[in-house]
């Protein structure tokens, strides 16, 4: 007859489940801990992402009204300036001519102190070291955050705020004015960036002839698509000033990447309507701006 093993007594078998019940409540517990943990991270980004969210349609719903206003009441008092200026200047008003050559002096001057090209450079995915050459000093430098406009291109949908600066606060905002280029009503090339996944998706559909209008409360500037490209992050001849007004906006590249983007997207257009507003036109060409094309 085979050999059978001792059967455990039923102190052992009391023994053995309460060891098995211990384990069993102590993996629980760090389980119920590690699933609470969690739940408090995912809580936290959906909170990150929502606040993001609210805060950049929340801006951009008050302080799109306010530029509007701000826009309406700028062309209202600019047409009434042209209007004035156009009952000074008739026939036979004396000084007329010798208001003409101090518009024209004034403008050439302001053509000889923007003549040095701006060299922003682009590093990362955020943006936001796209920073003018040591050796050009940006002109009129605007506050960082301070709206500067609205940026337009209807083909593609694409309609936002410009605001100053590329950090990281501002492009969650809208799009960055990028400080050293040139704003709308200076000669030179006007730089824009925008993220990828937001504000500038949309130019992935881009394409040439393009229209782009760009309001602020200089005037309404209206640009014409030249051609997009893609280049590395180190190569900052894109937002350098050329011979003629021009804008130029950045993002990241490629659109759909995961993670830091390694390469830019870059549109060019030029400028083709300085002003549409013809209470800013008149004094434009009074000063002998004319309209590139």
């Amino acid at each position: 007859m085979p050999h059978m093993p001792p059967m455990p007594q039923l102190p052992q078998i009391a023994q053995i489940r309460r060891s098995l019940q211990e384990a069993l409540s102590s993996r629980a517990t760090r389980l119920l801990w590690l699933e609470r943990l969690l739940w408090a991270v995912g809580l936290l980004c959906l909170g990150m992402v929502a606040y993001a969210v609210i805060d950049a349609r929340w801006y951009a719903l008050v302080q799109g009204r306010r530029l509007d206003q701000a826009l309406q009441a700028a062309r209202a008092a600019r047409r009434g300036e042209s209007a004035a200026g156009g009952a000074a200047a008739a026939p036979g008003a004396p000084g007329a001519s010798g208001g003409e050559a101090a518009g024209a002096a004034g403008a050439a001057g302001t053509t000889d102190a923007a003549g040095a090209g701006q060299a922003p450079a682009s590093q990362t995915d955020r943006l936001d070291s796209f920073r003018p050459g040591p050796a050009a000093p940006p002109p009129l430098p605007a506050e960082e955050g301070s709206l500067i406009g609205r940026v337009e291109i209807p083909r593609v949908g694409i309609s936002t705020l410009v605001i100053e600066g590329v950090t990281g606060p501002t492009l969650r905002r809208g799009v960055g004015h990028i400080p050293g280029t040139a704003l709308p009503q200076q000669p030179g090339n006007v730089g824009l960036a925008g993220h990828r996944d937001t504000v500038f998706r949309a130019l992935k559909d881009i394409r040439k002839d393009d229209a782009i209008t760009l309001d602020t409360l200089a005037g309404s500037y209206q640009y014409m698509v030249d051609w997009t490209k893609v280049v590395d992050p180190g190569d900052v001849v894109v937002l350098a000033a050329s011979g003629r007004p021009e804008l130029t906006l950045v993002t990241c590249y490629p659109f759909y990447f995961v993670g830091s983007a390694p390469r830019r997207f870059v549109v060019r257009a030029h400028l083709v309507d300085p002003v549409r507003d013809p209470g800013v036109a008149a004094p434009a060409r009074a000063a002998g701006r004319q309209p590139a094309h």
